[in-house]
Order: C-alpha cells, then structure tokens, then sequence
C-alpha cells in the first residue's frame, strides 16, 4: 500500500504513484477549461437563445441582438481564460521541471509530455490540478518510447 493525493487528499490505497509534489504552481481563480464553458458550446447557445428571443412575440425584437451580443462577448472572455489555462500550464510544467530537480529528480519534457527518468527507464510524469494549484505526480509507469528515445 502506498500513500498518494487523490481528489479528496491521501489515500491509502494502491497506487502507481511514486511521488506528489503538491502546488508546484498556482491555477487561474476562473474554473477549468471543460465542455460547458468551451467558447463554441457558449456561442451555440447564445445562437439558439438569439433565434428564440428574436421570434418570440412577447419579448421586443432587439432582445435577439442582445443575447447575441451577450454570447460573442462570453465566448471572447471564454476564449481568454482557455489561454490564461494553457499559460499557467506551462509555467506549472517549468516549475515542476525546477522542483523536482531541486529533490533529486530527473524530469523533463518530449514530445509535449512530462516523463521522469528512473535509472535507464523512461516513466511517465502528470501535471494535475486541485485546490487552486497544479500537482506532479511521478508514477511508477513506464512512458512510452518517442521519437527522440529510439
């Protein structure tokens, strides 16, 4: 049995993971990047709620053009926030790159991926996010043979 953070905190249940470094970095105070607040879902939305309170009889005819213009603006600021989720990602991998260094760790980043050196073997490395922070788990998995490693 070994001890790991999971999303409720330690658990002590089998586990892959060799090793967690918690709050390696901190994660936009907006929620995360999913299918509900995902710019194209936000504006087929405001497209749908458009046509309604446009042809509704009860509701005036510029209703339409505000919700529309309502949709293209929380779609932007959508848009905005997956960028700012992608920059803090990046600065999460450079600081877990810096962190783990300091501790004794090899990790480095192929291909887009996190992967930890473990004497000869390449194993896979996971930024997650909970609490408002960025989490790197080692785990003890073998990553899988990229370009650069054959």
């Amino acid at each position: 049995m070994k001890q790991f953070l999971d999303a409720y905190g330690r658990s002590r249940t089998a586990s892959p993971s060799v090793r967690v470094f918690a709050g390696v970095a901190d994660t936009p105070r907006t929620p995360a990047p999913t299918w509900w607040n995902h710019p194209v879902t936000i504006m087929f939305v405001a497209v749908i709620g458009a046509a309604l309170s446009f042809t509704t009889p009860a509701l005036p005819a510029l209703s339409g053009l505000l919700v529309a213009i309502s949709g293209v603006a929380l779609a932007s600021l959508a848009e905005i926030d997956r960028g700012r989720w992608s920059a803090s990602r990046a600065r999460a991998v450079e600081e877990s790159v810096w962190i783990a260094d300091q501790c004794g760790y090899r990790v480095d980043t192929a291909g887009g991926a996190l992967r930890w050196r473990n004497d000869d073997r390449s194993m896979v490395a996971r930024l997650g996010h909970r609490g408002g922070g960025w989490d790197l788990l080692l785990l003890d998995i073998e990553a899988p043979a990229l370009g650069s490693d054959r």
